[in-house]
């Protein structure tokens, strides 16, 4: 049993003795540390903080001690929770008691419906468990009323589900390092820009940033250049509405001209007035509809112009402004010139790109959300969804919501351990419900850059030879890259890093062209042409491999005598039946599976397809595998666990996770799928290899 400590009893109780009778049902599972009546926005409360014990902490996750605040009054108003937000700031709680839960104790009546309709148009608020006084007094000796009350109040809310841009700290995650750096430019009263995909968080960045200023003194501006009281305002307006901001931060008056053309003046003489060390940042969000490239306000094409060299002009002279500018298309400051005028944005904009959060960032928020919601992902489960959406902060964000309402839907007790296999159980569903974001993420990149879109329609299709012929050209990759979409890390295959984008991706390049699959399967009429061109690339490139392999000094795949059955494969016909490819995976694991394993036996090496080959053509290696277990499959009546899972993996990956029985030209689209999977993967080793 917890109690209650002798300072609370000493500095608060002894005044108001009434309290220990709300604070005696929280003993079950909390020590009572601090209590002490506190006023603020015209209110006064009684606060206290609590020590949750350690089973109380495992259940919620709690990390810290909670405030508990009692509102004395029989009817609740907003203030108080202000005043409770004021508390929580300051000392001594700052630093000591969780900030995501509040414990809301109130003589009003019906206070959980009260929070309720507050929640509704405060989302981003913490987590509020409000708990009716007259109802707390009664539970005394229920050692199950407050664990109750804190479940069906942390447990009910969705935590995951924001889809607008966050105002407020409660939810933000990671960034601590760009943060800082951006923090540091503006203190320099540098420019920088900032640009990334749809729903990366770019806004809800800046607006962290915002605030981030000021609280060291600075100030900031911010412009939603996508606001039609922006977009559509003439270059010398949006200055003037600029310059009127300008002038209120700084505590001088804006004097507008009477001729455009002295705005520059104008601007300069205005930051002549700002003290040394007063700095103030301008930041346009969305820059690409004040841009060039303005779509609805088309004026901005020749304004543009005009508008930033005025901007420039007064920075030039007084560095009391700098300017960040984010958007999705970086094109405002990566050309040199528009039409024959020199770009004033040009080179004098240092810009990252904002790509999806870490994994241990990813990690981070579904542990403290999550533990608050009764869900526990394990470590696969966090790996699962950092490599299913990349750390796209809207995406995971998202998809942790459907698991929150998967399981409010099935009456799934709380808490739970979530895991990997968990969410591969419900993947399609739930990706279905994001498709409709993932188009929204990549809209942009397709109008923008149509060249690196059909790369990325290429890699997430699984052709991946058919991009990596362009990726060694690397303006065709740039902002695949830069914008964190394609990853190649150093030894391994090019990937998406949103496996749910490219499969929307694929999918939608398959319906564009009236396929139902995302395998371009091969007309039958040119199946044997293209099955000749296929076995003799495979061939050649398997011969080229075996060269270059030699140069770097790594392990040789069949020794020297090359590609001992190659006349075997050269001499395969297309498949139209079962007994077909029975015959054709049995020549494809004689021809290079069982040569490779036959060299390494002849080394003495027993696990050499395993472990030299494995470690050295990882991606060869799959596809060697893959032939190797279609021919297990074919050969034997019952397999192992392990080739079962291998079996089962590559038919979801080959037929697109449908029923054998219900797949048109079966045999045939085994055998594309194969042969696409080693050529692939041969182009794939020699890419990394430099050839």
């Amino acid at each position: 049993m917890s109690h209650i400590h002798d300072d609370v009893r000493d500095f608060h109780l002894k005044s108001h003795p009434a309290e220990e009778k709300l604070l005696s049902p929280f003993l079950s599972g909390f020590d009572v540390t601090w209590g002490r009546r506190r006023a603020g926005h015209n209110t006064e409360l009684s606060v206290f903080f609590l020590r949750p014990e350690r089973f109380m902490s495992e259940m919620f996750g709690f990390s810290q001690e909670l405030m508990l605040v009692y509102s004395p009054y029989q009817q609740l108003e907003p203030r108080a929770l202000q005043a409770a937000e004021q508390f929580l700031e300051d000392d001594p709680a700052r630093g000591r008691v969780e900030k995501l839960t509040l414990i809301l104790v109130s003589e009003a009546s019906h206070p959980e419906e009260w929070i309720r309709n507050y929640l509704a148009s405060n989302h981003e608020s913490r987590i509020i468990v409000a708990i009716n006084a007259g109802e707390l007094r009664a539970s005394a000796g229920n050692a199950w009323y407050v664990r109750n009350k804190i479940a069906e109040q942390l447990f009910a809310r969705d935590l995951f589900d924001f889809r607008l841009p966050l105002e407020h700290d409660t939810y933000f995650f990671g960034r601590d390092d760009l943060l800082l750096d951006y923090r540091d430019a503006a203190r320099r009263g540098e420019n920088r820009g900032l640009f990334g995909l749809r729903k990366t968080g770019k806004t809800s960045f800046l607006f962290k940033l915002s605030r981030f200023l000021s609280a060291d003194g600075s100030k900031s501006l911010y412009y939603d250049c996508k606001s039609p009281s922006v977009r559509q305002l003439h270059w010398h307006e949006l200055l003037e509405k600029v310059g009127h901001d300008l002038g209120k931060a700084l505590g001088q008056p804006f004097k507008t001209p009477a001729d455009p053309r002295r705005y520059a003046e104008v601007f300069t003489n205005l930051l002549a007035t700002a003290r040394p060390d007063q700095r103030t940042l301008l930041v346009f969000d969305e820059i690409e509809y004040i841009s060039p490239f303005a779509t609805e306000d088309k004026h901005w094409h020749s304004e543009y112009i005009s508008f930033w060299q005025t901007i420039w002009a007064a920075q030039s002279v007084h560095r009391r402004i700098s300017v960040l500018l984010a958007g999705v298309n970086p094109s405002v400051v990566e050309i040199d010139r528009i039409g024959d005028t020199q770009n004033p944005l040009f080179g004098i904009v240092p810009y990252n790109f904002l790509t999806g959060l870490s994994a241990d960032e990813v990690r981070r928020m579904l542990r403290v959300l999550g533990k608050r919601m009764g869900l526990v992902f394990d470590e696969d489960a966090a790996r699962y969804m950092y490599l299913r959406y990349g750390g796209h902060p809207l995406l995971s964000r998202l998809a942790a919501s459907y698991v929150h309402r998967h399981m409010v839907a099935d009456k799934i007790i709380r808490p739970f351990n979530v895991t990997a296999t968990n969410l591969a159980s419900t993947e399609d569903q739930r990706d279905g419900d994001l498709s409709f974001y993932c188009r929204h993420v990549v809209s942009e990149l397709r109008d923008f850059y149509p060249d690196e879109y059909t790369l990325l329609e290429w890699l997430s299709a699984g052709r991946a030879a058919d991009y990596l012929e362009f990726a060694s050209y690397p303006d065709y990759i740039r902002h695949l890259r830069a914008y964190g979409l394609v990853a190649a890390e150093t030894g391994e295959a090019p990937r998406v890093t949103l496996s749910v984008v490219a499969r929307y991706v694929a999918l939608e390049e398959a319906r564009r062209d009236g396929r139902k699959t995302i395998l371009r399967l091969i007309p039958s009429k040119e199946r044997g042409d293209w099955l000749e061109r296929r076995k003799a690339a495979i061939l050649e490139d398997l011969s080229e491999l075996e060269r270059v392999s030699e140069a770097a000094s790594l392990p040789s795949l069949f020794g020297p005598n090359s590609i001992p059955e190659s006349h075997r494969f050269a001499a395969l016909t297309v498949v139209t039946n079962e007994a077909d490819f029975e015959a054709f995976i049995n020549c494809c694991h004689r021809c290079f599976v069982e040569s490779v394993e036959a060299f390494g036996k002849h080394q003495r090496r027993s696990d050499y397809f395993w472990s030299d080959v494995r470690a050295s053509y990882p991606s060869l290696h799959e596809a060697f595998h893959r032939v190797r277990v279609y021919r297990h499959q074919r050969m034997h009546i019952k397999l192992n666990p392990g080739v079962e899972e291998a079996l089962q993996r590559f038919l979801k990956q080959d037929l697109e996770a449908r029923e054998p029985a219900g797949v048109e030209d079966l045999w045939f689209l085994l055998q594309q799928a194969t042969l696409d999977a080693l050529f692939n993967a041969l182009q794939i080793e020699l890419s990394r290899l430099g050839r």
